[in-house]
């Protein structure tokens, strides 16, 4: 069997080289084959989601402050899901880097700064949209903040400022994973009495742990990271994100996709469809159909993160034999 050499640590001055057989090879490009579902997921969900926001936005009048504030937090939303359609485009160019063995740090840090900026519009546009006096709306401006400070000072070279980058992650992904559980974000713009799950279309608990776990694993590396013993704890770790992950993004939008499915078998009689144009209920139907791609894009990233596993396992025996 040919022995081929891939460098298998995200970042580039941390990375060591390891001999692989054909079972690391085939991680490759479930990697890649994850990124790329999930990447075109993200893209084509977003695109009716702007569709429908852009419809929804036209049809307020603008006779009241509160109407002028809902138009405003759905551009923001609107804007958000653009945002959210660019982050897939960079998960499937990482997915390209991380097959061809290519450092994935800066296109990683790029997908930090995407995904704050996506929280970011959606925090803005809760704040409009939300009644006064709710923390949650507050908390998801306070988050996405922390997130991209802590990803651009984990970006530096020294110990001490991956250190603090990493905690500055950690306090931003409890922040988040509080604002999750408790605010049902898309509902607030798609009041259709369905569970839109969490804003990585993923269900709220796992993705709430999700977001926990990333600045985890960045302390992790930057911890142990440096050293040849310490990288398998460090890929243990990414690997545990990608599997709650993974279960979350599939459960949560195949949940989706049925509940919408369920929505337009009702519109002909009732529902919040019966009323709406022929065309929008179409888009609904497009947005249920892309949500499948997300679902495949889960799976296979199940399949890596436990693959992946076993490839861990193995270092472990190598660094202790």
């Amino acid at each position: 069997m040919t022995i081929e050499t891939i460098d298998l640590a995200i970042p580039q001055q941390d990375q060591v080289q390891v001999q692989i057989t054909g079972v690391e090879a085939t991680l490759r490009k479930l990697v890649l084959s994850a990124c790329t579902m999930l990447g075109v997921g993200y893209v084509m969900v977003n695109v009716p989601i702007i569709v429908l926001l852009a419809y929804f936005w036209t049809a307020i009048p603008i006779s009241s402050q509160a109407n002028i504030a809902a138009i405003a937090g759905r551009m923001l939303f609107l804007f958000a899901s653009a945002v959210s359609a660019v982050l897939g485009v960079v998960a499937v160019f990482g997915g390209v880097k991380f097959f061809e063995g290519d450092s994935t740090k800066r296109i990683g840090f790029l997908g930090v700064l995407l995904a704050s900026i996506y929280l970011l519009c959606l925090g803005i546009g809760s704040t409009l949209i939300l009644p006064e006096g709710r923390i949650e709306g507050l908390l998801l401006l306070v988050a996405p903040v922390l997130a991209m400070f802590g990803a651009a000072t984990y970006m530096v070279p020294q110990r001490r400022f991956k250190l603090a980058g990493s905690a500055a992650g950690i306090v931003g992904g409890v922040l988040l994973a509080y604002v999750f559980l408790n605010l049902h974000v898309w509902e607030l713009v798609f009041d259709w009495g369905v569970s839109f799950g969490g804003p990585f279309l993923a269900v709220k608990a796992l993705e709430a742990i999700t977001v926990s776990l990333i600045p985890v694993a960045a302390f992790i590396n930057a911890v142990v990271g440096e050293n040849i013993e310490g990288k398998p704890l460090a890929h243990a770790a990414v690997l545990t994100i990608a599997l709650v992950y993974g279960v979350g993004v599939l459960v949560g939008s195949l949940v989706l996709s049925m509940s919408l499915w369920d929505l337009v078998w009702k519109s002909p009689w009732l529902g919040p469809l019966n009323s709406v144009p022929s065309w929008v209920v179409s888009t609904v139907v497009f947005w249920s159909a892309s949500l499948f791609l997300v679902d495949i894009g889960g799976i296979m990233l199940v399949i890596t993160a436990c693959l992946g596993f076993v490839f861990v396992a193995r270092e472990f025996t190598q660094f202790q034999s």
